[in-house]
Formats: C-alpha cells, structure tokens, sequence
C-alpha cells in the first residue's frame, strides 16, 4: 500500500515538470517495472535516456549504490532526509558526472561526487540540494588531465569534506560555490578535507564553513591557483587556530565575513579583506549542536543579535540565507513542489473501492 501511494506521490511531482521523457527509478521488489518509463536501477534508466531526460528516484531504505552519468539528463530525488515518506530517502553511494549538461538535485549520497574521466569533459553542471557525505571533486589533483570541467554551480547543499577544482586553472573556469553547509574534517592541508585549487574565476559566497580539525593550524583554502576574492561567507572552527593563511603566492581576500572559535578560544590572525567581523559568534535563530554541524530542525537564519544581519556586500545577510536564496533542510529539489500532508481517509476498503486521498504540497521554489 505504502509503495502505491509513492508511486502517486511520483505522478503528482511529473505533473509540475515538462521535459523530452520522464523516466522513474524505484528499487522496490514490489513495483511493476514493466512500463517502458520505469526502471529498478539508475544505471538502466541512464542507458534508455536521451539527451535532455529527466530521472525521477523514488526514495527507499537501501541505497541506489554507484551512480555514473554519461548523458546530458537530469536526475531528481526526494530530498536527503524528507520528512514524510516513512523515512526513506534517496540515497546513492557515489556519482560520476561523465557528460556535459548535467543537474543531480535532492539525493543523500553516502561518499563523493566526482569529475569526469580522462577521456571526456563535463561542463555545464549543476549540483543542487544534496547530502554529500564526503568531497566533491570538481577536478583533477593531476594537472596533466587535459579534459575541462568548466562552468560547475555547486549550491544548496551539505558537504561534509570540502570541495577540490582541478589543478590546471585553465581545465576549470567559472566554478560558482554559494550557499552551501561545509565541514572540512580533522585532515591537513594537503588532504582533501579542505577547498582545494581554487583559482580567479572562482566564486566562493555565502556559505557556512565550519572547520572540524582537531590538531593543529591549518590553511582551509591549499593549492591555490590564482588570487581569489570570497564574500558574504561565515568560517567556524570547533578549536583549531591559523586558517587565512595564502599559499603558492597567491593573494586570498575574503570580505564581508564572519569568522568565529566555538569552542571558546581567539582566532589569532584576521580575516584577509574588508567589511569583516573577525571573533564573533554568528548568533544563527537555532542550532542544537555547539559544534554547529547541520539537522533538520536546526534554523541558520541569522538572529536579530546577529552582526550578519544586512551586512553582505550586496546589503543582504552573510551566511547560507543570503538574499532570496531558499537553502532547503530537507534538500527538497528546487524545482519540484514537496509534500506537506498525505492523508487517506478511508484506509479500509472493499475490492474495487476508491481510497480518498487528501494531498498539500508548497509549490516548487523557483517560481
């Protein structure tokens, strides 16, 4: 019964969204499979897709596993952690973007996101409204990797290791990193645990960083590639010290930021730019964690004690909350509307009875 009305919940996200085809993934035993749009696994759904698809996942208690996208499509999930749906969600163990023109929004991915392979680009990529256990590579650490991977948007999500470009500035223009949750894990300068290779076409705003090492300084943004001019962001470390230090000779400028020790102590060197508020607690509406890592319920909007309140480059609020941006909890996919209240109310019926569903839904966020 519970998969059925999933499968309602399916038909009534389609009715929002025109494209070329819509294809579904569900990795139910149960569901019948047998209609040329529906699929069991991601890795079919991707072989029967044209250029231009759209890629429904239906949430579940096992994960998809290893996902490599070879096509230019889009793939939607539910969100990483829905609040309906009897706890599933949409879970992949890893993806491999392999094409251009690529969107990935509202999936838990248990690992990282990674570039393409050595023998294809993948431009023009969108990663949006997702869970990230580990790090997204945007790039290769090789710089004799000759493939581009230009014009990435990464917005929207969770990221639990931190973000790395390629290591040929030239391989990876135009990279745009805003309104994200980043932790970067206890690692050092040299690991992936950090924002690595970033370089001047780089755009690092209004994300939330909180800098989980606990050994040692540390230089958050190793490798760079080119100067790079941050705004609007807020840097948290839970008790490690050095992190604006510039390195390769290149010229870091962070403005319009908060910087600030959760854990009590003094962050020794400044923020490198203007408009900075160095030491200062954010005062976020509500977080439960002191280490400030992310929940459902947590709220990361800024209090009215906050020194981020209007305080951006562009007159708005510093942090993930930035402007009109709707960072999602739940990592809802922007475009989809997303279930409020699923109510049966005839839930015992005889053979052939129609069940009475009553559906609310907000409407997609990008309208």
């Amino acid at each position: 019964m519970m998969k059925n009305l999933l499968c309602l919940v399916a038909l009534f996200i389609i009715s929002y969204t025109q494209a070329q085809n819509i294809l579904i993934v569900d990795n139910d035993p149960v569901i019948d499979t047998s209609p040329a749009h529906m699929f069991n696994n991601i890795t079919d759904a991707i072989a029967a897709a044209n250029n231009g698809d759209i890629i429904y996942v239906q949430p579940s208690l096992i994960s998809y596993g290893a996902v490599t996208i070879n096509k230019e499509i889009t793939l939607f999930g539910s969100g990483y952690a829905p609040e309906l749906n009897d706890g599933r969600r949409t879970e992949l163990s890893s993806v491999r973007i392999d094409a251009d023109n690529i969107k990935i929004s509202g999936f838990y991915i248990s690992t990282y996101i990674t570039y393409n392979s050595s023998t294809s680009t993948s431009d023009n990529i969108i990663i949006e409204d997702n869970f990230v256990n580990q790090t997204i590579f945007v790039g290769s650490t090789n710089a004799g990797h000759t493939t581009t991977n230009n014009n990435w948007i990464i917005r929207g999500n969770i990221i639990n290791y931190g973000i790395t470009l390629h290591a040929d500035p030239t391989k990876c223009i135009n990279t745009v990193i805003t309104n994200n949750h980043i932790t970067l894990l206890n690692g050092n300068a040299t690991a992936s645990y950090a924002l690595r290779y970033f370089n001047d076409t780089t755009i690092f705003n209004n994300n939330v960083v909180r800098i989980n090492h606990t050994w040692g300084n540390t230089n958050i943004f190793p490798n760079m590639t080119g100067d790079v001019t941050a705004f609007n962001n807020i840097f948290i470390s839970n008790g490690i010290n050095t992190l604006f230090t510039p390195t390769t000779g290149r010229t870091l400028t962070l403005n319009n930021s908060i910087s600030y020790m959760s854990t009590g102590g003094t962050l020794s060197l400044a923020m490198p730019g203007t408009g900075n508020f160095d030491n200062q607690n954010p005062f976020f509406t509500s977080v439960a964690s002191s280490a400030f890592d992310m929940a459902p319920e947590d709220d990361f909007t800024l209090s009215p004690s906050s020194v981020g309140l209007n305080a951006g480059s562009d007159g708005n609020d510093i942090g993930i909350f930035n402007g009109d941006y709707d960072f999602d909890m739940r990592g809802y996919p922007t475009e989809l509307p997303y279930l409020t209240s699923f109510t049966i109310s005839n839930n015992l019926i005889e053979a052939g009875e129609n069940i009475n569903v009553n559906v609310k839904a907000n409407a997609n966020k990008s309208n």
